[in-house]
């Protein structure tokens, strides 16, 4: 036992002499060897991996390859050669000290911002057609000896090494370089481009769909038929993904560039936000042809959720171009540029003009100028303006017929005022200007002027009829005033204007004096009125005190009216001085004969007992006592 035990570690000893001289089959200093990071430790054969490590082994001696496959590393246990299986911490292995060498190395660590790319040394050759190795079930490459029974490929590898982890892997057996994980920046999306897979056909721009876990699994990918090329489906915002960049080719904001041959920029790969009091309409620049025979804006499509998923737009039949469904203000949508191109259409009410003054060249109304019509050789020109608004379903009509500036393959969001501006200039522009000269030419300049409030009239039902044929809404017509450069046509708008005044002056003193005359009207019928209800009350007065009651009344309130002192002292002969006799017979026979003549007879018209009713009680009265003074009495003072 002891010649044994001396023999193994004089065999150790050498083998170690041999592994720190660098072997090569040329003059040439050969590359040198990992440096040996320690060993297990020899105790008879028990090997203990530190943590952090990976224990290699190799077999000194052991049968060959029966298949000769693997020329490097083999996954026989009892095969020569490295072996496919790693030691790993937190066990004790034993491994007969001639029969097996184990070489220390480093774990591999992938960082949280990376992703781990394998490529095999060893394995079966991949078919033609293929530039990755298919994936196999091996524990992340971590389970060396399945990966090569169950015919993992050489070369690089569909499956990737997820960031934020440390891997016991056979570094004979594998490589592994780290590249960025992709991330996606928030309110942006991202575009793929597939360099495996099947050829697409000529007539489709985009690979067919294929769910992969948003490109991360590809070998689901290339398993379920997905074609090199442009991919329909997009990466969102916000997210960082696993994908592997030997498989697909990601465009972000971050990769872009600014000298791309398609002409993408930064701006395509922004979300697409409908501002408020804005609508969206889609150009979809994929799809089935439509017919002649059929509207050239494509139907309503469902299941696609607002062209979030173009897939399913493509296979339920979806049409290329303007399509019916819009995209809602105030909404933010992640589309493929590819696919999509969104034109902004304005919802808010709009106030169109002509006019002189100076506008933007985006605005919607700037190819519009003032009205000028030729009456009589007497050139006239007058500014309008119109106020409308564009509802939702009326603004892909308006895109499909005038369209847009934008004639590149990409799409993505489009804030181009054209479809509107030609709308504005060739629809409304072109009726207001024929609508002026045709009544130019049939009028003369006195009624050209005299028509205002009648053309204002005419002019706005025909801006509204025309815009209700393009579903447009009008809400106001606005018409100014003539303005002429001729001073002789002037004088003879003047002229106009102050008979027109002139007639409106007559006409409100014809008004007012109507008007008058009700209220005067109304005025007697009022004292008609009071007249018969007071004769009404004397005669019922009549009736019940009796006439000699209700004269003595009458010349009392009469005396109470006249001027007498309000106390008279001394006797008889005072009272006489200031109310002779004669004076007082007079009034009580006047108060007696008006009093009978108060009362209506039985069965007389209204009329007269309301004559006699004014005639008792008011001038009667007074002449009465005129006669009563003109005899010579005189008053009470």
């Amino acid at each position: 036992m002891v010649v044994l035990f001396l023999g193994l570690f004089a065999l150790e000893r050498l083998q170690r002499r041999a592994d720190s001289v660098p072997k090569s089959r040329s003059d040439a200093p050969a590359p040198s060897r990992p440096p040996r990071t320690g060993g297990p430790g020899i105790s008879f054969g028990v090997h203990v991996v530190p943590a952090g490590k990976v224990g290699i082994v190799t077999r000194r001696f052991g049968r060959g390859d029966p298949e000769r496959r693997f020329k490097n590393v083999t996954p026989h246990r009892d095969g020569r050669g490295v072996q496919a299986r790693v030691l790993v911490p937190g066990r004790a292995y034993w491994l007969p000290p001639l029969l097996y060498r184990v070489r220390l190395v480093p774990r591999t660590y992938v960082p949280a911002d990376k992703v781990g790319l394998v490529t095999a040394r060893e394995g079966a050759r991949r078919p033609a057609g293929r530039t990755l190795g298919r994936r196999v079930e091996c524990d992340c490459f971590q389970d060396g000896e399945t990966f090569l029974r169950e015919g993992g490929e050489q070369g690089r590898q569909i499956a990737v090494l997820p960031g934020d982890s440390a891997y016991y892997i056979n570094t004979e057996l594998f490589e592994v370089e780290l590249a960025p994980r992709t991330y996606v920046e928030p309110g942006t999306v991202a575009l793929v481009i597939a360099k495996d897979g099947k050829v697409r056909p000529p007539d489709r721009p985009f690979g067919r769909h294929v769910e992969c876990d948003n490109f991360q699994d590809g070998e689901a990918f290339l398993r379920g038929g997905g074609e090199q090329g442009r991919q329909l489906a997009i990466l969102t915002g916000g997210s960082y993904y696993n994908i592997n960049p030997d498989l697909f080719e990601v465009i972000s904001t971050a990769t872009v560039g600014k000298a791309r041959e398609d002409g993408l920029t930064v701006d395509h790969l922004k979300e697409i936000a409908i501002r408020i009091g804005e609508t969206g309409v889609v150009v979809t620049l994929d799809g089935a042809e439509a017919r002649k025979d059929e509207r050239p804006i494509g139907p309503v499509i469902p299941g696609h959720s607002s062209f979030r998923l173009p897939w399913e737009f493509l296979a339920r039949g979806g049409q290329r171009g303007v399509q019916e469904e819009t995209l809602g203000e105030g909404s933010v949508y992640a589309l493929n540029p590819w696919f999509v191109r969104v034109v902004l259409i304005p919802t808010r009410t709009l106030v169109i003009e002509w006019t002189k003054k100076e506008r933007s060249s985006s605005n919607y109304d700037a190819a519009l100028k003032p009205i000028m019509v030729n009456v009589q050789g007497h050139r006239l020109q007058v500014d309008i303006s119109q106020t409308l608004e564009i509802p939702e379903p009326a603004a892909p009509a308006l895109v499909s017929r005038f369209g847009g500036a934008h004639t590149s393959r990409l799409g993505g969001l489009v804030d181009d005022p054209l479809p509107v501006q030609r709308f504005v200039e060739r629809v409304l522009g072109g009726l207001v200007e024929t609508y002026f000269n045709a009544i130019a030419s049939a009028s003369t300049v006195e009624e050209f002027l005299s028509m205002y409030a009648s053309t204002r009239t005419d002019v706005s039902s025909q801006v509204r009829n025309a815009l209700a044929a393009w579903g447009i809404e009008a809400r106001g017509t606005t018409l100014g005033e003539f303005e002429s450069s001729d001073p002789e046509l002037d004088k003879a708008r003047r002229r106009l204007a102050d008979k027109q005044m002139e007639t409106r002056e007559l006409e409100a003193e014809e008004e007012n004096s109507v008007i008058r005359e009700r209220i005067r009207d109304r005025e007697r019928r009022g004292e008609r009125a009071d007249l018969e209800l007071e004769t009404v009350v004397l005669e019922r007065k009549i009736e019940v005190l009796g006439r000699d009651t209700i004269a003595m009344e009458i010349f009392l309130r009469q005396l109470k009216e006249m001027g007498v002192p309000e106390f008279v002292s001394g006797n008889a002969d005072e009272v006489l001085r200031h109310l002779p006799l004669q004076r007082a017979l007079a009034l009580v026979e006047s108060a007696q004969r008006h009093a009978g003549k108060g009362k209506l007879a039985k069965g007389a018209e209204p009329a007269k007992g309301i004559g006699a009713g004014i005639e008792s009680l008011g001038v009667a009265d007074e002449w009465d006592v005129g006669d009563a003074e003109g005899d010579g009495g005189s008053g009470v003072s």
